[in-house]
């Protein structure tokens, strides 16, 4: 069977944004260290891991568009079609968002399995893959695989501090065509915690609202829309 074309497929990485409204906190040594290896065409593998809405999805969805002709999938959607999806030719930069979604399908890890046995044995360009947990901690059926997505270089990533988040939510309001004020910002980020994407959900509230009634997003306008005390 021929590999699958990367057009073909519909199940690329949702749009997450790209690196000017990504912020990386701690983990910024290491994410520009794999944006190099991804531009450069250099060899490497590297799991991204860590709690939902820590910014994994956004991650590589930036640099998926920082890098044209990159492969991008996310497994969680994968999961419904067959995993000859990942029966590909691998360009220079991999892009494989959710991998954790194949455990417990052995169709899947071993699709998977092979990709990374494919890349490992050519070693050409950059394998990336995120998950929520772990490595070790992925309950695949292939305890193999845990190994394999052990090898590389592993970013975790974390609730950005407090700070941090007021940027990246301000920074995703601008993408958007308005601006958040610092103090709706922050108020936002204490009320509802450091999780981008309920966040971001939020942000899009706020976004139609003014579209409605422009006004300025002051914390007393913020509580209104949302409906808060």
């Amino acid at each position: 069977m021929d590999a699958p074309r990367q057009e073909a497929l519909p199940l690329q990485l949702k749009d997450q944004g790209d690196f000017s409204t990504f912020v990386a906190g701690a983990a910024g040594p290491l994410i520009e260290s794999l944006r190099a290896q991804a531009r450069d065409h250099g060899c490497g593998f590297y799991l991204v891991c860590g709690p939902s809405g820590c910014g994994k999805s956004h991650l590589l969805s930036a640099l998926s568009e920082e890098n044209p002709g990159a492969f991008s999938i996310d497994l969680r959607l994968a999961r419904c079609f067959s995993p000859e999806f990942l029966n590909i030719d691998l360009p220079y930069v991999a892009l494989i968002d959710n991998a954790d979604a194949a455990s417990g399908d052995p169709a899947w890890e071993l699709a998977l399995f092979e990709l990374y046995n494919r890349w490992y044995d050519g070693r050409h360009g950059c394998l990336v893959m995120s998950a929520t947990p772990s490595f070790d901690q992925i309950p695949f059926l292939r305890r193999d695989l845990n190994t394999r997505l052990g090898s590389g270089i592993t970013i975790a990533l974390g609730a950005l501090q407090e700070d941090d988040c007021v940027k990246a939510l301000r920074l995703r309001a601008r993408a958007r065509g308005f601006e958040l004020p610092q103090a709706a910002a922050s108020f936002l980020t204490r009320r509802f915690g450091r999780d981008l994407r309920k966040l971001v959900a939020i942000l899009d509230r706020l976004d139609s609202a003014q579209l409605e009634d422009p006004h300025s997003l002051t914390v007393p306008f913020v509580k209104k829309i949302l409906g808060l005390d």
